[in-house]
């Protein structure tokens, strides 16, 4: 009797199981306390402001003028990545750290892992920290997320906390900023 209770258990569990993956179940992405919409043309996160030039989609992701050894980020086959880009702004008194923050973008019910990257001021190398009082528009950023080709984004979401501090996953972030293409 034990085994036939096992037997009906385990067929349950598979059958389960397999509707989900079926039903393409969207993979849960971070939550914030408080989400804003901007739009793709101005990202505002306290004193620094992304203007956005440029949205494409692209094999690999390099800086725009790079010279000698740079970081980058390579062509994977079945993929591409969207990147928005543009020139950065830091008018407060402290670096920005992109690095505490984490980026997302949503492909129909699919979460994209993404990132923040910024871009040196001759644009050949990307950089740990957007310096303090950089208000010449200079420096640039790199705001993207590796999609499969057969996906194209509905949104890229910016999530950080007031105090610009990294969370432990599964945390919930103080603020999101969804941006919609």
């Amino acid at each position: 009797m034990r085994i036939g209770r096992k037997s009906i258990f385990i067929s349950r569990v598979c059958t389960l199981l397999a509707a989900g993956l079926l039903s393409g179940c969207a993979s849960s992405g971070a939550e914030a306390a408080d989400v804003a919409k901007q739009g793709t043309d101005q990202i505002v996160i306290g004193d620094m402001e992304f203007t956005v030039e440029q949205m494409d989609y692209r094999d690999k992701v390099q800086p725009p003028n790079p010279l000698g050894y740079y970081d980058y980020y390579p062509e994977e086959e079945g993929y591409h990545y969207l990147v928005l880009s543009g020139s950065a702004v830091n008018a407060g008194d402290t670096d920005f750290d992109p690095e505490s923050f984490y980026v997302e973008a949503q492909a129909g019910r699919t979460i994209r892992k993404g990132k923040l990257l910024i871009v040196t001021a001759p644009g050949a190398e990307f950089w740990d920290v957007l310096p303090a009082q950089q208000t010449s528009g200079e420096w640039g950023f790199y705001l993207f997320a590796l999609l499969k080709d057969s996906e194209e984004a509905d949104s890229i979401s910016i999530f950080y906390n007031d105090d610009f501090t990294k969370n432990e996953e599964g945390e919930e972030w103080d603020r999101q900023i969804r941006i919609t293409l």
